[in-house]
């Protein structure tokens, strides 16, 4: 319970409420901190709700008030207006301080940690003649440039991407670099490689532009990828993208396989031969695999003749029969 300092006074006085003094005899029956220092013990055990004599209030009051006032926080108040107000000093002083020294250190750090801007000229090389003309790239990317050709890159190379653009036809060999991306513009058409060799052709108002891989993997995709009609393939060795300038499309051809005259088997399952013979001619055989599971094969087949002819023999020798379907052929008891 907390009894003002003003409810106190009046209450020695004999000025407070009824209900006020209830209020301090109860809280002056509560103290257990320094009763003994107010009144002697039996004389609080004698208090009653009723008025005390005004001059047992008045003694008690002095003495009520010299201890449980006297010590409240007035000296530490003034202690912690004094260290706020050393504080303040001393924060002033180290602003004045920081003001004429700041300056100098500001230009000194700004001139220690701008950088001068990075200046580039682009470069473009045409080949007027009608040999294929060989540059070498600061990254030390060797490019040919065939006849009427044209290469465009800045120097030195821009960001952290190694990019040219292209008109005409060129063969590169890329440097390798994994950190560093080389990226050929040429018609609508962007070609990135790491490390790799590749011939474009993208002709002046050509309807065609063409990409041919030799080594390593590169992705080709349409500058424009917001485009309904954008695209984005990976080349492998072998293959070839042919874009379509006018219809922005885009197919890769693949490398044609060699044609073997003939395929040899020894006791080859059955299953392996149809597979080789998939592959071969392009088509589907598909076939019930309890039916032909513990049958082998040895033999030669000339690839020359019809595919259906050749798998007449094999299933007439194995007591198997053959039907036609939408993709292929099917093999069955």
């Amino acid at each position: 319970m907390n009894v003002s300092e003003e409810l106190l006074n009046r209450y020695f006085e004999n000025k407070c409420t009824p209900e006020e003094r209830l209020l301090v005899n109860r809280y002056l029956k509560e103290i257990e901190e320094f009763p003994e220092h107010l009144v002697i013990k039996e004389d609080w055990d004698k208090i009653t709700d009723a008025p005390l004599p005004a001059e047992k209030s008045t003694a008690m009051f002095k003495r009520i008030k010299a201890e449980t006032f006297a010590k409240k926080p007035k000296i530490k108040w003034l202690q912690i207006s004094a260290a706020a107000a050393l504080i303040a000093v001393i924060i002033t002083i180290g602003i004045i301080i920081f003001s004429q020294s700041k300056p100098d250190n500001m230009i000194r750090n700004a001139t220690n940690t701008v950088k001068e801007p990075v200046s580039f000229n682009w470069k473009s090389v045409v080949n007027y003649t009608e040999k294929t003309q060989l540059i070498t790239l600061p990254d030390q990317s060797v490019i040919k440039i065939y006849p009427g050709g044209e290469l465009r890159y800045a120097v030195p190379f821009v960001n952290a991407n190694r990019e040219v653009f292209l008109k005409g036809k060129s063969f590169f060999q890329v440097a390798k670099d994994k950190e560093h991306p080389f990226i050929v513009y040429a018609n609508g058409v962007s070609t990135t490689a790491l490390g790799t060799s590749f011939t474009i052709t993208a002709i002046k108002q050509g309807k065609f532009v063409d990409v041919v891989l030799h080594t390593g993997k590169v992705r080709v995709k349409s500058i424009d990828s917001t485009s309904n009609q954008s695209f984005s393939k990976i080349l492998l060795p072998g293959n070839e993208l042919i874009y379509n300038v006018a219809k922005h499309e885009a197919k890769v051809i693949m490398p044609k396989k060699e044609m073997l005259a003939e395929l040899k088997f020894t006791q080859v399952p059955l299953a392996t031969v149809f597979e080789q013979l998939e592959q071969h001619y392009n088509i589907s055989i598909t076939y019930s695999v309890k039916d032909i599971e513990k049958i082998s094969f040895t033999g030669d087949i000339d690839t020359k003749q019809p595919v259906h002819h050749i798998l007449k023999e094999i299933t007439s020798l194995n007591q198997l029969k053959q039907t036609r379907t939408a993709k292929g052929y099917f093999i069955e008891k």
